[in-house]
């Protein structure tokens, strides 16, 4: 067993399967600083060493897996995506069980909330301890995504309603999550509004 064997390995999970329909046309796609928005979701996740990256895709499945190919991102494809985001994150913990199910704990990320860089990700990973079960981004007056779990929440997840998300889940969980303070997650991208204050600033 090699020295590294023993260190805690934690996965991501990029959600990517919405349709994106306040937007009219699908947000993982859209160009951001040279690449697209899901792609650059991948990228922060990789250099904030999270491993393995699992993208969840649905909607226009063909394009998004095109746009993470040469990543480090791995496909999983949620069949059920209209149904909701729980769907998507039950598919990507199976498709997570599959490929480490040695993993420690789980990172759930949008793929539209491109403010949330790899140096946030890892102020918390720092966090997560085993006093708490969870990390969530605190902002906007709520916790949220990007939030970290640990792996005796896994099961939660793997069980996760179709219609619900991780932040029913956080809320859920109270004093179990350590509250992360992180503005820029609530820049997420869901308007043409929205994509034009991000592409001026």
């Amino acid at each position: 067993m090699s020295p590294g064997d023993s260190e805690p390995r934690i996965a991501a999970i990029v959600l990517a399967a919405g349709a994106a329909s306040r937007m009219g046309r699908l947000k993982q796609l859209l160009p951001y600083r040279g690449r697209t928005l899901v792609r650059h979701a991948v990228e922060q996740a990789h250099q904030a060493g999270f491993a393995p990256i699992i993208v969840v895709v649905g909607a226009e499945s063909d394009d998004v897996i095109a746009a993470v190919q040469g990543s480090p991102a791995v496909v999983a494809e949620n069949s059920d995506w209209q149904l909701g985001m729980g769907s998507s994150i039950s598919c990507g913990m199976g498709r997570l069980a599959q490929v480490a199910p040695e993993a420690t704990a789980v990172a759930i990320l949008l793929a539209d909330q491109p403010l949330v860089s790899a140096k946030h990700l890892h102020g918390m990973q720092a966090v997560l301890s085993k006093d708490y079960s969870a990390v969530g981004a605190e902002y906007n007056g709520t916790l949220g995504v990007p939030a970290l779990f640990s792996r005796e929440i896994f099961p939660q997840l793997t069980a996760m309603p179709s219609n619900a998300g991780a932040k029913q889940l956080l809320h859920s969980l109270g004093p179990q999550v350590n509250p992360y303070p992180l503005s820029e997650a609530g820049a997420d991208v869901d308007t043409p509004d929205d994509y034009e204050q991000l592409t001026s600033a």
